[in-house]
């Protein structure tokens, strides 16, 4: 199938995509995860926030998920804004999740920890990760590099 002949809303509606510069909008938590799944319950709330690493963010905070995200998600750090665009990429039902640099703005033992729950879920979708670093992408099925302007398998 050529996917150039596909109308683009149908592409859009398989494809899950955190890109490198992510918006928050003046909300609650809750409301800005809710773009990835508006049918999502608190379980998968809950559970996509621990696979991005902010769970235990959310919980600190005195309204949890009903906390306010100033503009442009202003009340919480650069790293802690990104993992909640994060986990609303991670709830969309869509089978291809497409993650742009996902671990930027995480620290070292931030970023092991989202590549520890990572496959779990990404389990049954396909996934295509961004990264300039091959740190922490061992456990992924195949790992490509671009170089000189092909992709090339990179050694296992």
């Amino acid at each position: 199938m050529d996917i150039a002949a596909l109308p683009a809303e149908a592409v859009r509606s398989k494809i899950a995509y955190l890109s490198q510069s992510t918006h928050l909008f003046a909300d609650s938590i809750r409301n800005n995860l809710l773009l990835g799944d508006p049918l999502a319950d608190e379980a998968q709330l809950w559970a996509a926030l621990e696979t991005a690493q902010l769970a235990d963010t959310v919980q600190a905070l005195p309204d949890g998920l009903d906390s306010w995200l100033g503009e442009g998600g202003n009340t919480l750090s650069g790293g802690q804004g990104r993992r909640l665009a994060l986990a609303r990429t991670l709830l969309s039902a869509a089978p291809i999740l497409l993650l742009d640099e996902p671990c930027a703005g995480l620290d070292a033992a931030t970023e092991m920890a989202f590549f520890e729950t990572l496959n779990q879920a990404a389990k049954g979708r396909s996934l295509v990760l961004i990264a300039h670093r091959l740190t922490g992408v061992e456990k992924l099925d195949r790992i490509w590099r671009l170089a000189g302007g092909s992709l090339v398998p990179a050694a296992n």
